[in-house]
């Protein structure tokens, strides 16, 4: 059976991030495998309101913080010693593949089926879609 060595779970706030996360623990703990857990930030999804709140993009920067903090927590308490978090920016479903994979040299995502970012999905199609289509490692995706 092929290790998972690095397992990676993008999360963003949504039921299906939790359900991708706790998934994760245990594949990850039974493997001994290090576990990534990253938030994608999409600065551009937020440029037009930030004419109006300048401190816009450092409260989604601090609320991405809290919410990996937890996670970590969480993992640890599993029992997980190598745990990592990770907030990149730029469009979650390029930067997953494209930059954070190849930076950890990642065997598995985890990831939700469906996340919070409806309008993205209805126009591109869903990240979970395009991360399946474009990465050089196994996917899994999971629904609650």
């Amino acid at each position: 059976m092929h290790t998972m060595n690095v397992i990676l779970v993008a999360v963003d706030g949504s039921e299906e991030a939790d359900y991708a996360f706790e998934t994760a623990l245990p594949i990850a703990k039974s493997q001994g495998s290090q576990l990534i857990v990253t938030q994608v930030i999409n600065r551009n999804a937020y440029r037009p309101l930030s004419n109006y709140d300048s401190s816009l993009i450092g409260e989604v920067e601090n609320k991405a913080r809290l919410l990996l903090d937890k996670y970590k927590k969480q993992a640890e308490e599993f029992g997980i010693t190598d745990v990592v978090t990770d907030i990149e920016y730029g469009s979650p479903k390029t930067a997953i593949t494209r930059d954070i994979v190849p930076k950890y040299n990642v065997d598995l995502i985890v990831t939700g089926a469906t996340g919070l970012n409806a309008v993205e999905k209805i126009f591109l199609g869903s990240v979970s879609e395009h991360i399946t289509k474009n990465a050089d490692c196994s996917v899994m995706v999971v629904r609650l």
